[in-house]
């Protein structure tokens, strides 16, 4: 004999029905109650207690303190000595040397040209020079100048930093 399935109400089903019901309820009550705590919950943190009001009372009193900068006042009338490196008429000022600045020493030709042209870029009267080391190695060394006096060597060592590159003077006697 055929059953019709369709119509016959179970009790699980009626069970289930029900809990959905009861769980929205519960839900609905607790969304509820979480909006309304947190309308009322910054008005009872508010409340003073009688000891908080001595604490804004004692912030308020608090005046910061202006910083006192006794750094200007410590240079006022103090000297500063700067060293004079001009050379004096009586000086000897040495002729027959010549300033060059070494920038870099390589074992490989290669590298010492590729530095040799960065520095034909910047306008510099450059060169390479071999030379055998104590040890029996050969190295390249890339010189910029001669100059015939320090401060042209000077304006060639600034313009050397300007580009990062660290150089090391070098004087020669032209005996």
């Amino acid at each position: 004999m055929a059953q019709n399935y369709h119509k016959k109400t179970n009790s699980a089903t009626k069970r289930r029905g029900e809990q959905r019901n009861n769980g929205f309820q519960v839900f609905l009550s607790g969304f509820i109650l979480g909006v309304i705590a947190c309308q009322l919950l910054p008005y009872l943190l508010k409340s003073e207690s009688p000891n908080s009001a001595n604490d804004n009372l004692a912030a308020e009193q608090k005046i910061p303190a202006k910083p006192d900068f006794q750094f200007p006042n410590l240079l006022k009338g103090g000297n500063v000595n700067i060293p004079n490196t001009e050379p004096k008429a009586n000086q000897n000022i040495d002729t027959n040397a010549s300033y060059l600045l070494q920038v870099g020493s390589f074992k490989n030709m290669d590298e010492a040209e590729s530095l040799r042209i960065k520095l034909l870029l910047m306008n510099l009267p450059v060169f390479t020079e071999a030379f055998k080391t104590s040890s029996g190695g050969k190295l390249h060394r890339v010189l910029v100048g001669p100059f015939s006096n320090n401060q042209e060597s000077s304006n060639a060592r600034k313009k050397l930093l300007e580009n990062n590159l660290d150089s090391l003077l070098l004087k020669r006697n032209n005996n």
